[in-house]
C-alpha cells in the first residue's frame, strides 16, 4: 500500500530562485541539498541529470513533503501539453486572500479562486510557479467529507497533499493501481478542469474524467484523462520540465503483485529498499519501503 508523499522532483533552470520564491510567498523553508543519482537519472531516461544539484524546500506546517528543485537548463516545457505529472496540489487556508499577494515576477494566475463543485466545499486557484510548475492552491471547507480526509493546514500555506498526473488511457491506469496496490481508488468522475480545457482549445464547460487514489496517510493521486492530442513524455531533456518524479513511501507487505522495477535501491547489505516504477502512461514513481 502507498502510504505518504515524500518528495516532488521539479526541473528548474534557477533552483535557488525557485526555492526563495516559495520561501517568500508560502513561508516554506530551505532544507537539504544534494545531487541526482545515476540510478534515478537513468530511470527517468535522462542520464545527463546524474550529478545535477538539487535543493529541497519544506512546508511550514503539516507533513514534511519536500519539493526538490533539480538544476537543469531552460526547456520548452508547457504544463499539461504532455502526459505524466502535471500539477502539485497544496492545502491552503484562504486562496482568495493568498492569490493577490503572489509576486507576479514568480507566479502567474491561470484561474482565480473558485468553487470546483456545486457543493461549494472545495475552493481553489490554479497558478504557474517560478519554473512553470502548475500549482493548485486548494481550500477544503469540511475535510471530513472529502475522499482523502486530509486535515486542514495550520498555516496560510500547508503541504502538498495531491499529485496530479495525466494519461491517455485512464482505464488502464486505474487497472494498474487496483491490481497492484491495496489503496482505495474511485471510479472515473466527470469533472470540469478549465486549465486542461484551455490548453487543448476546448470549451470551458467540457467535462474530463478523473479518478483519485487514496494513500494511507491522507495523501492522494489525481489521475486525469487527457485528450488524444496529449504528447508522450519527452525523451529529450530540452523538452522536459515541471515535475518529473514523485517519491512515496510504500508498505511492501501489502502489495497485490510484484512491482516491475525500472531501477532499484538497496541498503548496504544488498537488501531491496525501494526503486522506481512506471505507470502505464510512462509516468515515473519512486517508492521507498516503509
Amino acid at each position: 500500500m502507498l502510504k505518504s508523499l515524500l518528495f516532488i522532483w521539479v526541473l528548474s533552470a534557477h533552483p535557488e530562485a525557485a526555492a526563495e520564491a516559495y520561501v517568500d510567498a508560502f513561508d516554506y523553508r530551505v532544507g537539504d541539498t544534494g545531487t541526482v543519482s545515476m540510478t534515478v537519472a537513468e530511470a527517468l531516461g535522462h542520464e545527463s541529470l546524474a550529478g545535477a544539484s538539487y535543493v529541497t524546500i519544506y512546508p511550514p506546517s503539516g507533513p514534511q513533503v519536500g519539493i526538490r528543485w533539480i538544476a537543469t537548463s531552460e526547456s520548452q516545457y508547457e504544463p499539461m501539453r504532455r502526459l505524466g505529472w502535471s500539477a502539485i496540489e497544496m492545502m491552503v487556508q484562504d486562496p482568495d486572500g493568498l492569490v493577490p499577494t503572489l509576486d507576479p515576477n514568480h507566479f502567474s494566475i491561470l484561474a482565480e479562486p473558485a468553487y470546483l463543485t456545486t457543493m461549494q466545499n472545495v475552493r481553489a486557484s490554479q497558478v504557474l510557479g517560478p519554473s512553470d510548475e502548475l500549482l493548485y492552491l486548494t481550500h477544503i471547507k469540511d475535510t471530513s467529507t472529502s475522499f482523502l480526509n486530509t486535515p486542514p493546514s495550520d498555516t496560510a500555506v500547508g503541504h502538498p497533499f495531491i499529485m496530479v498526473a495525466g494519461t491517455r488511457d485512464l482505464a488502464a491506469t486505474l487497472e494498474f493501481f487496483t491490481d497492484t496496490f491495496a489503496n482505495p481508488v474511485t471510479p472515473p468522475i466527470p469533472f470540469k478542469i478549465e486549465v486542461l480545457s484551455e490548453v487543448y482549445g476546448l470549451e470551458a464547460e467540457r467535462l474530463h474524467e478523473l479518478a483519485l487514489v487514496r494513500f494511507e496517510d491522507n495523501f492522494g493521486l489525481e489521475l486525469d484523462q487527457y485528450p488524444a492530442a496529449a504528447e508522450s513524455i519527452p525523451t529529450s531533456l530540452a523538452q522536459e520540465g515541471g515535475t518529473v518524479l514523485v517519491t512515496a513511501s510504500l508498505d511492501p507487505d501489502r502489495l497485490k503483485r510484484p512491482l516491475n522495477w525500472i531501477a532499484t535501491h538497496t541498503d548496504e547489505a544488498g537488501n531491496l529498499i525501494g526503486g522506481v516504477i512506471k505507470l502505464p502512461s510512462g509516468t515515473a514513481l519512486e517508492v521507498i519501503f516503509d
